[in-house]
């Protein structure tokens, strides 16, 4: 079946019948199976000072993650000495980490935030989870790698 068969405009309503002479309740519940979030609670998109501010706020934050982690990695890439340090190699993917962040989840963030309910479709929003997902879980297993590989160099000096 299509899946617009399955699509009604009418608002999400309880409609209680009781009928004594048999002595049972029926319950029916209609929504409308495309509604966002906000059609259901009632909440309409405004644009608030607060809303104003942490769109700004992750605005200038997206725009330092890019620039500092840009320096980061053109400044690794440009110097061969560093490039044969092993810690940096682990900075250098944590920089580049990071720049999946800034141009996944704080974009998804704003977007979200700005029109209260996803607009890109499913396919984006199944694409933006995962690389939210993918990103995270790099910076935690870069810094994890890190941090035994610093262990290793403090307790074992054979290993730097």
């Amino acid at each position: 079946m299509d899946r617009g068969d399955y699509q009604t405009d009418e608002p999400l309503y309880l409609d209680t019948e009781d009928n004594c002479d048999e002595n049972k309740t029926t319950t029916s519940i209609s929504f409308p199976l495309q509604a966002s979030w906000n059609d259901l609670n009632g909440l309409t998109a405004t644009w608030t000072p607060e809303m104003i501010f942490r769109l700004s706020a992750i605005s200038v934050l997206m725009l330092l993650t890019l620039l500092g982690n840009a320096v980061v990695i053109i400044t690794i890439i440009s110097c061969a000495e560093l490039r044969k340090k092993r810690v940096n190699v682990f900075i250098l993917n944590l920089a580049v980490g990071d720049l999946c962040q800034c141009f996944v989840s704080m974009p998804s963030y704003k977007l979200f935030m700005a029109f209260s309910q996803w607009r890109l479709g499913a396919v984006v929003c199944k694409l933006a989870g995962y690389g939210i997902v993918v990103g995270v879980a790099i910076t935690i297993l870069l810094l994890t790698a890190m941090s035994i590989d610093r262990y290793q160099v403090r307790v074992h000096d054979e290993f730097s």
